[in-house]
């Protein structure tokens, strides 16, 4: 008979957990609840466990979702000893989905999800019907009903503030190294500090509705972190949760600010006409109680759209729009995670559309323009924009000078954990494409291969 082997690693996590065998029974079986399942453990199970028997099922999820939330970090199946279990997941999202009443219910699934690396949840991939649905509720679907708590009291000033400044302080992380920077740290404040309040949160109160539009707002910049390291679909996932809770707090303008994070990631991923309704959608909800500034961003998404598109015509009326309500704008009235569209970002806007449209002596003028008004925190968006002015320089017959920036670019992108800068490098080593015998682009070939291989890189 074959004798169980201990399992080390489910004890090395608990003890780090500080957790008793008692302790993560009951917590196992709360977590099961929050997927609608019914899961009967105590104390001697855990001592099984840990003894070398392999729970069934989706028991083994549960387990690594339950330590992830004690320490507010990615805990798997394979760091607790079952790796067996990675064949069968947990049901899909949209099946859990159905089971949440609640949407504090829903942000607990996702995140842990996120943090026990379920990949039903971080590999999800991205429903159109999803944008679709985010765009109807917005525009035609009446207030949700108001969250009542009894405890409300735990909401203070200083809590809503706390949310406001590591919000501010994360995107600043995320503009200089990329998405995949701090992301897990991102989800891991929001498990630890952030889901065990929003059921004491009431949206009745005035501080009620500013945590909810603060928490609208750190889902939406991790959800603006994991579209920038390619996980599309959970992007989409937390993009939709930011929004519900927007709505929630009656923030029409920052739920705006969500319905054009979406628009860019459909356009990202060739869903133009998809892109350009989710950035009306934007105007349409958020008109009258946005600021200038943040309606010049929702007519600067349109245009993105349709110079995809190729309507050249529609885009200039788009970047009409976004450049007349720019104008008009005092930024002193601006919310701290609208700070960043600024002069330079208006115009790397306009470099993209004419890159688009095939103007490249135009994308060429904003690029500049941009790099001259940028400041140098925004190592990402400077990266987008130096990439475009080596195509520009390529596509006017000035190959070694493009590809002279192109290297430069390169050196930065290595370093940054961004799959949409990196993109934007294989676009442009394909428009080299008709150059692949010239000796210099040969050269650029190797080195950028080489370079972007030794640069840190990974999705989380």
């Amino acid at each position: 008979m074959k004798v169980r082997e201990a399992n080390h690693q489910l004890a090395a996590v608990m003890t780090r957990a500080s957790v008793s065998n008692k302790g993560l029974a009951r917590r196992v079986q709360d977590v099961a609840t929050s997927h609608g399942a019914d899961i009967r453990c105590d104390h001697v199970s855990v001592k099984r466990w840990l003894d070398g028997m392999h729970p069934r099922g989706v028991t083994p999820h549960f387990i690594a979702e339950a330590l992830s939330r004690k320490l507010g970090e990615r805990v798997s199946v394979r760091d607790i000893g079952m790796i067996y279990a990675e064949a069968a997941p947990l049901k899909p999202l949209s099946q859990q989905h159905a089971q949440s009443d609640h949407f504090d219910g829903d942000v607990t699934v996702l995140v842990a999800g996120d943090l026990s690396a379920n990949p039903q949840v971080i590999d999800c991939d991205v429903s159109p019907d999803a944008w679709n649905n985010s765009m109807v509720t917005w525009l035609v679907s009446p207030m949700p009903a108001p969250r009542k708590s009894s405890n409300d009291g735990l909401i203070t000033a200083t809590s809503v503030e706390a949310i406001r400044e590591t919000t501010a302080m994360f995107a600043q992380l995320d503009y200089r190294f990329g998405g995949g920077h701090a992301r897990s740290t991102v989800v891991q404040y929001i498990a630890m500090e952030i889901e065990p309040l929003l059921k004491s949160v009431s949206s009745e109160t005035p501080i009620g509705k500013a945590f909810l539009s603060e928490t609208a707002a750190m889902l939406r910049l991790a959800a603006w972190m994991a579209y920038d390291t390619g996980r599309h679909g959970l992007a989409q996932r937390y993009m939709t949760k930011a929004l519900s809770l927007a709505c929630e707090a009656d923030n029409r303008m920052l739920g705006g600010r969500i319905l054009a994070g979406m628009s860019h990631q459909a356009n990202y991923l060739g869903q133009y006409a998809a892109a350009a309704n989710l950035a009306r959608a934007a105007q349409q909800g958020a008109n009258g109680a946005a600021t200038p500034t943040a309606m010049a961003l929702f007519h600067a998404m349109e245009a993105r759209a349709l110079a995809s598109q190729g309507d050249e015509a529609g885009c200039s009326r788009a970047l009409s729009n976004a450049e007349r309500w720019f104008e008009s704008r005092n930024p002193d009235e601006d919310p701290t995670w609208l700070k960043y569209f600024d002069e330079a970002e208006l115009a790397a806007e306009f470099a993209h559309c004419f890159r688009d449209l095939g103007h490249a002596n135009r994308a060429r003028d904003k690029v500049l323009e941009s790099m001259e008004l940028s400041e140098s925190l925004y190592v990402r968006s400077l990266s987008f924009v130096r990439t475009i002015l080596a195509s520009s320089h390529v596509i006017e017959g000035d190959l070694e000078r493009g590809i002279a920036v192109a290297c430069e670019v390169v050196t930065t992108v290595a370093d940054l954990r961004s799959a949409r800068t990196r993109r934007y490098v294989r676009d442009f080593m394909k428009e080299l494409a008709r150059y692949r015998n010239d000796p210099v682009v040969r050269e650029f070939r190797s080195f950028a291969e080489a370079r972007l291989a030794q640069g840190r890189w990974d999705a989380r």
